[in-house]
């Protein structure tokens, strides 16, 4: 009597793909913003359709990386508090993050 299991080659071939993903996103990565806040994600947790939407809508003015960094980090944090089911600006970065590293590995 013999075991017959199918779908290993394709399982290997998936993890060999996995694998490949991985070393690509190993280390340190510079990743614009438009790429870690698709508007899936925009859409699923804040009240807006886009990143551009979450910064228009905000009240600052925000057309550079500078102005960015301006804006006080209490005060940002409370406007995603207000306006995303996030607490803080940084607990909206690491979600938006683990969501790029699973698209990078396919992992939908």
């Amino acid at each position: 009597m013999s075991v017959r299991i199918e779908g290993f080659e394709e399982l290997s071939d998936r993890l060999s793909q996995l694998s490949r993903d991985a070393e690509s996103i190993d280390g340190e990565n510079t990743v614009p913003m438009t790429e870690l806040f698709p508007p899936d994600f925009m859409q699923t947790y804040t009240e807006f359709d886009s990143l551009e939407e979450f910064f228009d809508e905000s009240p600052w003015v925000i057309e550079s990386q500078e102005d960015f960094e301006s804006i006080p980090e209490k005060k940002f944090d409370d406007y995603v508090d207000n306006h995303t089911g996030f607490n803080s600006w940084e607990v909206m970065l690491k979600a938006a993050g683990r969501e790029w590293v699973g698209r990078k590995l396919n992992l939908d």
